[in-house]
């Protein structure tokens, strides 16, 4: 495990960003209660020129940023997750676009060995690198926010950064998890104070909120689900 000079830089790792997430906020943890949380003011669409880059496409990206064996099978993982998760909706009639989520989560942590090297936030520094590389402010956004989605959890109008988000929270380094061991793992590893521990108790109120809204529109509980083979099963 990486280590750390202050809580910023803790929090800058797990991705949490201080505008979103100030001091103040954590006054009172109901603050920032996921089915409290203001409407997303705005979606991002795909302009002319953007790609849906392909899994060797993502794949050349890893060898670009080199990006190490266990974060590629972290991010692989993910992306199976959170693809099925995209699949599954789209036949439920979801507007989203499995190919942009399956991208998604193959760059999601992008960044992060950099950051654990040079400092920084993984998922702004990886939602930068995302962009340049496709052009595409769609899987930008879901790499930006895949640690936590600072307005409300609507599968609507964001469907992608949130299959991301549930998809990270059901991986724990290279193997498929339970929402509560993943989450029982990030407080083992970096709750070292009250401040830190709060921010991952709200995440993991967000990552159970997230995945009530998918098993809703689904008709089936993810949170039982293996997703092997990217299955909901």
């Amino acid at each position: 495990m990486p280590t750390f000079e202050s809580d910023n830089s803790v929090l800058s790792f797990l991705g949490f960003s201080p505008y979103a997430m100030n001091s103040e906020s954590f006054e009172s943890e109901s603050a920032l209660d996921p089915t409290q949380a203001p409407p997303q003011p705005l979606a991002p669409f795909e302009p002319a020129g953007a790609m849906t880059p392909d899994a060797t496409f993502c794949r050349g990206l890893w060898d670009r940023f080199g990006m190490p064996e266990h974060i590629r099978e972290h991010s692989r993982l993910v992306s199976q997750i959170a693809h099925g998760l995209a699949r599954a909706g789209r036949e439920a009639g979801a507007a989203v676009n499995p190919n942009n989520v399956l991208a998604c989560g193959l760059l999601h942590d992008i960044a992060k060995d950099f950051t654990i090297r040079h400092g920084g936030n993984h998922a702004v520094l990886g939602a930068a690198w995302a962009l340049e590389a496709t052009r595409n402010p769609v899987i930008a956004q879901g790499v930006m926010h895949h640690v936590y989605w600072p307005w409300a959890v609507e599968l609507e109008t964001a469907f992608l950064p949130l299959a991301i988000i549930y998809a990270d929270k059901r991986v724990r380094h290279d193997a498929i998890v339970s929402l509560e061991d993943r989450f029982d793992d990030l407080m083992a590893r970096y709750g070292k104070n009250e401040s830190i521990r709060a921010r991952i108790r709200i995440s993991q109120r967000q990552a159970e909120a997230i995945g009530s809204r998918f098993s809703s529109l689904l008709g089936t509980d993810v949170n039982a689900c293996s997703f092997d083979s990217g299955r909901l099963v």
